[in-house]
């Protein structure tokens, strides 16, 4: 149970791309599908580390899980700040930062709040702390009350977060811890809702045909489509967690039926190595992309169909950053 699954990687890889994507493309795409890929391009990570879990018949304790995980992802998580934290300093040398903003991501750091794209590190470290607690608990009550507390604390935050937040730069400052729990609210029932689809999965589903579950994956989707960006029922919070649960579910099966294709392979590489583009392409490449657009090419605005072609050069500039870090800087992705 510890070799990796082609299936796991395929479906990283696409979120990783998917959320790469959507950093760059600027109303390419029509609204509807990127509501839809914003539900569940994170979510997957979440949902694929519940299942992952569901699989193994093992039971790993906090500890264990603390002691993993402050190595998987605890490490990148300080190495990748003191690297886009250099990068600020460069650019801040250049004119093109201010103080303000370098100290704004320096508070980022320090409160788990991330530079960029590192607030998923903490949020996914913590959100598999709170399941695997609940877990070995075994407590139906405590679980209720934990989902209670989730709820009450989501509501209550997205309340600041719309009235209160950009009224002022100390708002923003209170914010960024608060916000940090909210990743943390948001991640645990997400991986909860994985391990639960993987051990019915594991008990009923092993003996059905890839094509089979494949053709589930499809009509998921489809679900998760629907409830995402057409529905008009008014279902309350259900309404975020159905498409974030429901679409990795999907993707995940569809996955399965295709995971020894050819092609699925460059997916499967993105999620082997997406903790590099998903730290990197952000704050870095992103930005040196709208710094060419601006200064090299007189370009007012980062929009339109160029920034698809953005897109791909930094997706192919990542792959020998991944051979750097998977070679030379091992230490950075908490491997020896």
């Amino acid at each position: 149970m510890n070799k990796r699954l082609d299936y796991i990687d395929i479906l990283k890889g696409l979120s990783i791309l998917c959320i790469t994507f959507l950093h760059f493309e600027a109303g390419v795409i029509p609204l509807w599908l990127n509501v839809w890929i914003g539900t569940f391009m994170i979510s997957a990570f979440y949902f694929a580390s519940g299942w992952v879990m569901g699989l193994k018949d093992d039971k790993m304790t906090v500890k264990e899980l603390e002691h993993k995980r402050l190595k998987s992802l605890g490490v990148p998580y300080l190495w990748f700040s003191g690297l886009i934290l250099l990068f600020d300093l460069i650019l801040l040398l250049c004119g093109y930062y201010d103080v303000m903003f370098v100290g704004r991501e320096v508070y980022k750091t320090i409160t788990l709040r991330g530079i960029g794209t590192l607030w998923f590190l903490p949020s996914l470290f913590f959100g598999e702390v709170i399941f695997v607690w609940l877990r070995n608990k075994k407590s139906w009550l405590l679980i209720g009350v934990s989902a209670l507390v989730t709820l009450v604390y989501l509501y209550l935050y997205y309340q600041w977060s719309g009235e209160y937040r950009n009224l002022s730069s100390l708002n923003q400052i209170i914010d960024a811890p608060l916000y940090t729990i909210r990743n943390m609210m948001v991640a645990w029932p997400v991986v909860g809702a994985g391990f639960v689809v993987a051990r019915y999965f594991k008990r009923n589903m092993v003996g059905w045909s890839s094509w089979l579950i494949g053709l589930l994956g499809v009509a998921v989707c489809g679900v998760s489509l629907y409830f995402a960006s057409f529905s008009k029922l008014n279902l309350g919070v259900a309404a975020y967690f159905l498409p974030s649960v429901l679409g990795p579910l999907g993707w995940m099966l569809v996955a399965k039926m295709l995971e020894r294709g050819r092609v699925m392979q460059f997916f499967s590489y993105w999620g082997r190595n997406s903790l590099v583009l998903m730290a990197t392409h952000y704050s870095i490449l992103l930005v040196l992309c709208k710094i060419v657009d601006e200064y090299y090419f007189g370009c007012t605005e980062f929009i339109g169909w160029r920034t698809i072609v953005y897109f791909v050069v930094t997706v192919i500039l990542t792959y020998p950053l991944v051979w750097l870090f998977n070679n030379k800087a091992r230490f950075m992705l908490g491997r020896r």
